[in-house]
């Protein structure tokens, strides 16, 4: 099993990380979309992160079944926001070796090479009338002005420098 110290690597980059503060009331859990798929629900990531039991909590996939839907965030009366402590989760998968989907991979190349995760898509309606951006009268995507140093930093950052 590899040692993980929970409160030394998940608390740096966050400011304001309060996971002490948890009392497993499971608000969070509650309303948690996700939570029937998971085998461990947002409560139980929180009261394991306090136990430092975060090396089990990488070994499993459970951090990428996160919705990011904010919920855990709005119910809890304690402002432990556990999405931030998946978020962290995440990042220290990466960085350590874990396991990651293999979507992400695929996700960071076309944000390379778009700038976005996916480029603007038409739309088509019951009539077969299509549709896109310009024609709704919606915005331009924004994109990073200078692509390259985009991608530069993305990659600094992915290698943790």
């Amino acid at each position: 099993m590899i040692e993980v110290d929970a409160v030394s690597q998940l608390q740096s980059g966050l400011a304001g990380f309060n996971w002490d503060q948890c009392n497993q009331c499971g608000k969070c859990s509650s309303g948690c979309p996700a939570a029937r798929y998971l085998d461990l629900r947002p409560r139980r990531i929180v009261a394991m992160t306090q136990r430092d039991l975060v090396a089990e909590i990488l070994e499993s996939d459970v951090v990428w079944m996160c919705a990011q839907c904010l919920q855990c965030v709005e119910r809890c009366p304690s402002d432990v926001t556990p999405y931030d402590i998946i978020i962290s989760l995440q990042n220290r998968a990466v960085r350590d070796g874990f396991f990651y989907p293999e979507g992400l991979t695929k996700m960071l190349a076309s944000v390379k090479r778009l700038g976005a995760i996916q480029p603007p898509m038409e739309i088509v309606d019951r009539e077969f009338e299509i549709y896109d951006r310009e024609s709704l009268d919606l915005p331009e995507i924004r994109r990073p002005k200078e692509l390259e140093k985009f991608v530069e930093a993305l990659e600094k950052v992915m290698e943790g420098s």
